[in-house]
């Protein structure tokens, strides 16, 4: 942890400690990623100092926001491109896959890692990177090997490549709330992606089954064929890309982290397969640093730290006294509610 002064940050920091307004409200919680309009807002409040993590602490923490900034723009540019154009450079996105998949071989300790994330907007290229390093992480976890972990990479990365084909309104809108002609034409968009990619030779078949049945559930209630043999390999791609939908807006309303998670959790076994929902489960933080909650107790906390050994009992700041208690230590102490 490091003091540095405002005017001297250029964006993409970590928060090591929380920036206050006042004894009792915080205008920007600990472990925040700094973009380039709160640095303005701090300025603009005066606030001449913050506190951030080290760079050599951030390595890990900070996997799926580096990925998708330096990869979501060339995704874009690319699919659009073959979209408009029907141009064959669609292959490219095999490297962005595959430089994803090295991405996440590289982190340390990546097969006993726990990762954090929090409820975000999203278009359907950072979608589509998010989905992407969370399947390859599953993959991963789940022991799959390096080859069809890759083959996994390519089709997560893609796997929404139909929705370019359609005019529908789906951001932050439940299928529910669309009219018939609508909802009919979302659930063709695995269709249209793979009749995009079917005759690309550079894609494995694995990675087109994915395209095209990454919204299949294994009871038969997904779309677009309702196939109940949906492999392991497509349902990692989804559990992943559901659990980001629900918390981008993507085809749902936004949902939060543990809402998102208890959504897969009730799931398991049912829609989706419980060794790939189980895996998944196992490496998602349930309250994400910042997490405004309730206690029992009557008393409003956030979220400061994590627990690796128990995900839903997190260390947690006392909003009133600013007094630090780990929930592991402290058992008479429980979540009740979100804000």
């Amino acid at each position: 942890m490091k003091r540095k002064k405002v005017k001297d940050l250029e964006g993409g920091e970590r928060l090591a400690k929380p920036v206050l307004l006042d004894m009792n409200t915080v205008l920007i919680y600990e472990n925040t990623i700094l973009k380039k309009e709160y640095i303005e807002k701090l300025l603009e409040l005066q606030i001449e100092q913050v506190y951030i993590t080290e760079e050599s602490q951030q390595e890990t923490a900070d996997l799926e926001e580096q990925v998708r900034q330096e990869y979501s723009h060339k995704v874009k540019n690319l699919l659009e491109h073959h979209i408009h154009n029907n141009s064959e450079n669609i292959g490219e996105l095999s490297s962005v896959a595959k430089n994803i998949f090295d991405e996440v071989m590289q982190q340390k300790e990546v097969m006993d890692c726990v990762i954090e994330i929090h409820e975000h907007s999203a278009d359907i290229y950072e979608h589509s990177i998010s989905t992407c390093v969370l399947s390859v992480l599953t993959a991963l976890k789940l022991g799959i090997n390096a080859k069809e972990a890759k083959e996994i990479a390519v089709g997560s990365l893609l796997h929404d490549i139909g929705i370019r084909y359609i005019d529908v309104d789906y951001v932050e809108k439940e299928l529910s709330e669309l009219s018939d002609y609508e909802a009919a034409e979302f659930r063709k968009h695995p269709i249209y992606g793979y009749s995009a990619v079917e005759k690309e030779n550079w894609m494995s078949q694995t990675a087109k089954s994915i395209v095209l049945s990454h919204h299949e559930c294994i009871d038969g209630s997904g779309f677009p064929i309702h196939d109940r043999t949906n492999q392991e390999i497509c349902q990692i791609v989804t559990v992943c890309d559901t659990f980001d939908c629900m918390i981008s807006g993507i085809g749902y309303k936004p949902r939060k982290v543990h809402e998102a998670i208890e959504y897969v959790r009730y799931y398991r076994d049912i829609k989706f397969n419980k060794r790939v929902c189980d895996t998944f489960l196992n490496f998602i933080f349930l309250y994400p640093n910042g997490t405004r909650i309730i206690l029992n107790t009557g008393e409003e906390a956030v979220v400061v730290g994590q627990n690796k050994q128990q995900k839903e009992r997190p260390k947690i700041r006392l909003l009133a006294s600013n007094e630090i208690l780990d929930m592991m230590k402290i058992k008479n102490i429980f979540i009740e509610k979100i804000l």
